[in-house]
């Protein structure tokens, strides 16, 4: 019993460490991407949802801090949060690595996107902390099935955002698939399609990776 309650211990405290390191991350990386774009890094997906991991980080470091004191687990609430914000970093980190990276044609895409500027934190450092985290460290409590879904409310209240305005002609992009002028209505609805279905099975992987099953009929 005393080791089980050690060993708890510092899994908490190395979750807390994990998720404070995410934050610093991002003290780090925010002012590279305003320096580099201004205002425009609110309209990407990357850097929108980054920004939320860090503020749902910031509360699991510190709740994970509390709970070393009460012995108890993070909420249910907050369990969620961090399984949404982790399945967005995710979701950046594959997109970049199966479809952004490949697109440079010099063959640099991989090292550009994920070893360079805040792209090194955004695209590639803070998504694999949030994942081995989240699957490893912060196991309890478990997350019914029905919570998949609601990863992809953040992707989805991105993407209708985000095509309204190229639409409108108010923002171009900033990613090739959402330039609506440039492609077919066919070709945008069918990125839409494959980005929602992405995220759902990705979200289902970290569930499944952090102990999720389905609950007994």
């Amino acid at each position: 019993m005393v080791l089980k309650n050690i060993l708890t211990v510092l899994r908490k405290l190395a979750s807390a460490a994990m998720n404070f390191l995410i934050v610093y991350f991002e003290t780090i990386a925010v002012p590279m991407s305003w320096a580099m774009g201004g205002t425009i890094m609110f309209t990407m997906y990357t850097e929108l949802s980054n920004i939320f991991n860090g503020a749902v980080c910031l509360l699991v470091g510190l709740w994970q801090l509390g709970c070393i004191f009460t012995g108890r687990e993070l909420p249910l609430w907050l369990k969620r949060l961090k399984f949404i914000s982790t399945s967005c970093l995710a979701m950046t980190f594959l997109t970049v690595v199966i479809i952004l990276a490949p697109m440079y044609e010099d063959g640099n895409g991989w090292y550009i996107m994920l070893c360079t500027s805040s792209m090194l934190y955004h695209h590639l450092l803070n998504p694999l902390a949030a994942i081995f985290s989240f699957v490893l460290l912060e196991r309890s409590p478990h997350l019914p099935h029905s919570t998949v879904k609601w990863a992809l409310l953040p992707t989805a209240l991105y993407g209708g955002i985000i095509l309204w305005l190229n639409i409108q002609r108010v923002v171009d992009g900033p990613y090739p698939f959402m330039k609506v002028y440039d492609q077919s209505v066919q070709a945008s609805v069918l990125w839409c399609i494959a980005i929602l279905l992405m995220n759902y099975f990705y979200a289902w992987l970290l569930w499944k990776l952090n102990g999720g099953k389905k609950e007994k009929a």
